[in-house]
């Protein structure tokens, strides 16, 4: 379950295969009370205060909170939303300056789950942020894979 990320033009590429059904991964991706369980790790951050409003032209918002207490914002506006398949938003994260970019989440069924695949473009000359965020968007969607999984077989 590792995700496997590509850079390449300012174009962050991630993708993962989950052992969960795309109805179970999009409402992983969405619900608020959901995303505080899983989006982040004590030993770097912890999202909370998940704000959704889950439609094209809603907003949403977390903060998160560093492992050495430093508090970050992140936020933005979703242009489509398409359950269980697609969800496009806008990110506008305070450790960058609110510089805004844009995020397309896919949901494909495979044999055993979802294939998630993240396409975050907005990064043109700034490969710097875009090889870290890359690397974050590793991350993420190592958390929600192991979420769901341990969630799944769980059941």
């Amino acid at each position: 379950m590792r995700a496997l990320a590509n850079v390449e033009d300012g174009v962050i590429k991630v993708e993962i295969d989950i052992a969960a059904p795309p109805e179970r991964v999009f409402r992983s991706l969405t619900d608020p009370a959901e995303l505080t369980q899983w989006w982040g790790d004590d030993s770097m951050y912890r999202t909370y205060d998940w704000q959704v409003d889950l439609r094209a032209g809603g907003v949403w918002s977390t903060r998160a909170r560093g492992a050495d207490g430093s508090e970050t914002t992140v936020e933005g506006e979703y242009i489509e939303v398409d359950p269980p398949r697609l969800l496009v938003y806008t990110w506008r994260p305070s450790w960058d300056g609110f510089v805004e970019t844009t995020v397309r989440c896919e949901l494909h069924p495979t044999s055993v789950g979802t294939r998630v695949r993240i396409t975050h473009t907005g990064f043109v000359d700034r490969s710097t942020e875009a090889e870290g965020t890359g690397e974050g968007w590793k991350r993420v969607l190592e958390w929600v894979a192991e979420h769901l999984e341990a969630r799944e077989s769980a059941a």
